[in-house]
């Protein structure tokens, strides 16, 4: 994944509320291919890709050292994805994990619920998305066990 970048390449992950039809991921793959496409900082090209997971999460990837407006003008392709679509991946209120189903994603006071009746076991994968690097991605630091996650602080029974 993202051969072509290093470890220390930056990462921002986002998690979509609802995991995409097929039709949906193409509408933001395009979007993001437009994006990426044209991503500059203070006017020079960045070098930057992505990729979309299980059509529910968004990883962007640039070695490129960006910052400030470079950073905002990623957001704001999902903040417009959000808008004409209501397609939300910028809600920081949800947690995602691996279920049988797949990727899920509930909100906080619902994975409490789910972590107090015993759902969510210490073997349970949590995405973890204060990962930034691609190094960390790579060492599976974004798609961890429950019990080796900063979750299971945050949300102990």
């Amino acid at each position: 994944m993202f051969e072509n970048f290093s470890d220390r390449a930056r990462l921002w992950a986002y998690g979509f509320e609802v995991r995409l039809t097929p039709a949906q991921r193409d509408v933001v793959e395009e979007a993001l291919r437009r994006f990426v496409e044209n991503w500059q900082v203070h006017g020079k090209p960045v070098k930057g890709d992505f990729i979309i997971l299980e059509n529910q999460i968004a990883l962007l990837v640039t070695d490129d050292d960006v910052s400030g407006c470079s950073i905002d003008s990623s957001v704001a392709v999902f903040k417009e994805i959000n808008m004409t679509h209501g397609w939300n991946a910028l809600n920081q209120n949800l947690v995602f994990f691996r279920s049988k189903r797949g990727i899920e994603a509930v909100s906080r006071p619902e994975f409490q619920v789910l972590v107090a009746a015993g759902e969510i076991t210490d073997d349970t994968k949590v995405l973890d998305f204060t990962c930034t690097t691609l190094g960390q991605l790579r060492a599976g630091g974004f798609e961890r066990p429950f019990s080796e996650s900063w979750h299971a602080a945050a949300f102990a029974s």
